[in-house]
C-alpha cells in the first residue's frame, strides 16, 4: 500500500482517466495535440488511450477531435447519488437563477475536488459552459471551498485552464485571504473563457460547499457582478445552510 494511504495503482488507468478529465472539463471537441498539451503525455500516448476509450463506448470522435460520450448519461442514472441533498439545494438555487437572470448552481467538496449537485442552467446561452470543474482553484466555487477549509489544502499542481487561471500558490493564497475578508469569492475567465462567476460557500457540520452564479464576462461585469450578485449569493448560502443543517 503507498504512503497516502491508497492501494496500488495502475498507471495506465490514471492516464485515460487523466485523458478522459480532459474532455469532460472542455466544453467543445478536443484533439490530440491539445489532450496532450494538458496532459503532459505525447501525442502518442494519448491517442491509444483515447481510441481505445472511444472502442469502448465512453468517447466519440468528432472529425478529428473527441468528446465524452452520451454513455454517461447511462452512468449517472445509476450512481446513487444523495437525491436529499439535490432535493434541498433545488429551490433555493432556481429562485437564484431567476434572480440573478443567470446559471446558478451548488458545488461541495468530495475528497478534494469540486463535485456539482445541482445546476440551474435554465438561462444559459449558446454554447455556455454551465458546470464547474473538478480543480477547486480555478473557480469562484472552488475558492469559495477552499477559503472555507483549512490552510493546507491546495492542490500541488495548479492546472492553467486560461490564461487567467492563477497557478501561482502564494498569489492563490493571496486570493483566498481576500475571499475570507469580504465573503464571497470572483472567478474572471479563470475556469473557463469569457466566462465570470461569483460564489459564497456554504458550511455545515457534514459537508463544504458553495453557492455560484455564472455568467458571461461581457455581461456579469462590473457593480452588477461585485455587489448586486454577491448580495443575493449571501442571502442563498443562508438559506441552504440552514436547510441542510
Amino acid at each position: 500500500m503507498n504512503a497516502d494511504g491508497h492501494g496500488e495503482t495502475i498507471d495506465a488507468t490514471a492516464r485515460s482517466l487523466s485523458v478522459l478529465n480532459v474532455l469532460i472539463d472542455t466544453p467543445e471537441p478536443v484533439g490530440v495535440t491539445e489532450i496532450a498539451s494538458q496532459t503532459g503525455m505525447t501525442k502518442s500516448t494519448v491517442h491509444k488511450h483515447v481510441s481505445t476509450l472511444a472502442n469502448l463506448g465512453y468517447v466519440t470522435k468528432v472529425g478529428r477531435q473527441y468528446e465524452p460520450s452520451i454513455r454517461f448519461l447511462d452512468c449517472a442514472r445509476r450512481v446513487q447519488w444523495d437525491t436529499d441533498l439535490v432535493d434541498t439545494a433545488r429551490e433555493p438555487v432556481d429562485e437564484l437563477a431567476a434572480m440573478a437572470n443567470e446559471v446558478a448552481g451548488f458545488v461541495v467538496e468530495q475528497n478534494g475536488v469540486a463535485v456539482d449537485v445541482y445546476c440551474a442552467d435554465q438561462y444559459a446561452s449558446g454554447t455556455f459552459p454551465a458546470y464547474n470543474t473538478r480543480h477547486l482553484h480555478c473557480s469562484a466555487a472552488g475558492k469559495a471551498i477552499l477559503a472555507a477549509l483549512p490552510d493546507g489544502r491546495l492542490e500541488s499542481e495548479l492546472a492553467a485552464l486560461t490564461p487567467h487561471t492563477i497557478t501561482d500558490g502564494e498569489e492563490l493564497q493571496s486570493e483566498l485571504d481576500r475571499v475570507r475578508e469580504r465573503g464571497f469569492s470572483l472567478d474572471r475567465q479563470e475556469q473557463f473563457s469569457a466566462v465570470n462567476s461569483v460564489a459564497v460557500s456554504v458550511e455545515t457540520d457534514s459537508l463544504t460547499g458553495a453557492v455560484y452564479v455564472s455568467g458571461r464576462a461581457d455581461e456579469l461585469s462590473g457593480k452588477r457582478f461585485e455587489e448586486n450578485i454577491p448580495g443575493l449569493l449571501l442571502s442563498a448560502s443562508r438559506l441552504l445552510t440552514d436547510a441542510l443543517e
